[in-house]
């Protein structure tokens, strides 16, 4: 008797199932492109619960972000939680610290300061300015397994002199020993040139020939080059019979997509094993392009207020 009601409680379940799957779609297909909760390759569309495991083989993976989005960055958290599960030698590499504060990142995952100390000492108001509650669950991930961190970036001062100034002006103590960024693609020019709209007074229409647009991917080019050279000189560890470290970078989406910003960078650094991940509005299917990232992962809208104005590229 009681096999007869699990198997017709079996079927009722089956049949509710089927229901819930219109008109005969998949799961996947009932979902969105991009299910919540899902890895997805955008390649071929399809869904990926192997994605970690695939990610954690190659020698960096880049995961972007939105910096004020509280979601990505949980996103990030479980993602460097599952790559860590496959690979125990990981280096975690930063866009929001400048690279004079390396000692300190040392001496927190080491075990040596308190939260107010350290983010005292990594003048973070003044280098990032983002909320540190949203970063502290991964800087907490680095220190309670001794996974060292690593300051990518230059001092936001150095990105703005070139922005206003174009990089010859940079003196060599400025640049902070950073090498010449590759020249960007039609494409990647193109992009950054929409962001550059975007900073133009109302009514202009900058050209995509003037001398501001020209330093404005100067600026950019360096701060690519900038994150690309520290990740690029431990993905050249490796020795003979042993790996270098998986890298892991932590920056913003608009660094990441479409194999532009860093990944380009790092390609003309001779680092080709590059893959990128990105957190996706599982609502968005028409900016699913392809190429934008290696991998996505669905997550749900966002909350906003009702005035709110959300966007999905983010320097």
């Amino acid at each position: 008797m009681r096999r007869k009601s699990i198997h017709r409680f079996s079927t009722l379940l089956g049949l509710a199932l089927c229901m819930a799957s219109p008109s005969g779609l998949g799961a996947a297909e009932a979902e969105g492109c991009v299910p919540v909760g899902a890895w997805v390759d955008p390649a071929s569309g399809e869904r990926r619960a192997d994605m970690p495991a695939a990610l954690a083989g190659r020698s960096v993976v880049l995961l972007g972000e939105s910096h004020d989005a509280a979601e990505h960055h949980r996103w990030q958290l479980h993602t460097i939680a599952a790559l860590h599960g496959h690979r125990r030698d990981i280096v975690l590499g930063f866009e929001m610290f400048p690279r004079r504060v390396q000692p300190v990142l040392d001496r927190w995952v080491a075990g040596e300061l308190n939260e107010a100390d350290f983010l005292r000492e990594v003048d973070w108001r003044k280098a990032w300015g983002m909320d540190s509650d949203l970063y502290m669950p991964l800087f907490h991930f680095a220190r309670m397994h001794r996974v060292p961190m690593l300051a990518l970036n230059v001092d936001r001062a150095v990105s703005r002199r070139i922005a206003s100034d174009g990089l010859a002006a940079l003196s060599a103590a400025e640049r902070e020993g950073v090498d010449d960024p590759a020249p960007a693609a039609d494409a990647y020019r193109a992009r950054l040139f929409e962001i550059f709209l975007t900073h133009a007074k109302e009514g202009e229409r900058p050209s995509a020939e003037s001398g501001e647009f020209r330093r404005f991917v100067e600026a950019q080019l360096f701060w690519d080059r900038a994150m690309a050279e520290p990740i690029g000189e431990v993905a050249a560890r490796a020795q003979p019979g042993r790996a270098a470290p998986l890298v892991i970078g932590i920056m913003g989406q608009g660094h990441v997509q479409y194999g532009e910003g860093v990944p380009h960078q790092l390609a003309a650094l001779g680092i080709h094993d590059v893959a990128t991940a990105l957190p996706w509005d599982t609502e968005d299917c028409d900016g699913l392009d392809p190429d934008v990232a290696d991998a996505v992962f669905g997550l749900a809208p966002p909350e906003r207020d009702d005035d709110s104005e959300g966007s999905r590229q983010d320097r």
